[in-house]
């Protein structure tokens, strides 16, 4: 996947002048620069990576894009400012492979705003560390996951999926149609985490998890917090995307954490 390389480029530039700004005492600057780098992030854990490819081969054989957050006054409090900075730096530096990386850092928020994702963009920015780890769909069995990950033509990667309660990451390389997931332990490392210092007293106790979820409907999650179901410890997890809860049994995942730690130490 090309496309892999051609961001890694322009967000190890991006990067750099993000360092030299901090360094700098140049707040607003530094700001332009995370805005940059978090549309990137975006733009990788929604599994567009292929969509930005495309909309690059675009502007590369003379299509015009449709609009531009550079020009339009109307849409985001970070992304004009950052195109505008984009293009001054665009005209600075000297070497050609950095106006390379800078032209693909403007594509990539050209791209935003012509798909429409500029508020979404901006409340990734300013909110992603109070959500849960991105989920782009979710399965009720791996058999359906499987059948969506095999008949679907051009699938979003790579990306998180939800089966059940469980975080899977499946990927597609178009270049020769190979796709695949995997179990991802990011919800299980979390428990770990929380319940280090003990849970919390005086968590919602319900009876069952229809109970549970009915009442996450009404009092969601932000973006995680501990219920009891029957006696027993559950992190409920919202999923803003999906609008829904997982709910992850605490005792079965530090369980699993602590086998899949062992088996990464093996291998």
């Amino acid at each position: 996947m090309r496309i892999f390389e051609t961001l890694a480029g322009a967000a190890k530039f991006a990067g750099s002048r993000w360092q030299a700004a901090l360094a700098q005492g140049r707040e607003d600057e530094t700001r332009l620069w995370r805005y940059v780098g978090e549309s990137r992030n975006f733009v990788q854990v929604t599994g567009q990576l292929y969509r930005f490819e495309d909309y690059l081969d675009e502007i590369a054989s003379g299509t015009p894009s449709k609009t531009s957050p550079a020009l339009n006054a109307g849409k985001g409090e970070f992304s004009r400012p950052a195109v505008e900075m984009l293009l001054e730096v665009i005209d600075e530096v000297p070497d050609p492979e950095q106006k390379r990386h800078v032209s693909v850092l403007i594509a990539l928020l050209d791209f935003i705003a012509d798909t429409g994702q500029i508020d979404e963009v901006e409340d990734f920015f300013i909110h992603h560390h109070q959500y849960a780890p991105i989920a782009v769909a979710r399965f009720s069995s791996r058999e359906e996951a499987e059948k969506w990950l095999k008949g679907t033509a051009e699938l979003p990667s790579p990306a998180n999926i939800l089966i059940g309660d469980d975080y899977y990451q499946f990927w597609y390389m178009r270049e020769d149609n190979t796709r695949g997931m995997y179990r991802e332990y990011v919800i299980e490392a979390t428990i770990a985490a929380l319940t280090a210092k003990g849970i919390p007293p005086g968590v919602p106790s319900f009876s069952s998890r229809a109970e549970a979820e009915d009442w996450l409907k009404r009092h969601p999650a932000n973006p995680e917090s501990f219920v009891v179901i029957d006696g027993e410890h559950y992190l409920a997890v919202h999923h803003r995307r999906l609008k829904l809860h997982t709910l992850h049994h605490v005792a079965s995942a530090l369980s699993e954490w602590e086998e899949h730690k062992k088996k990464v130490a093996l291998e």
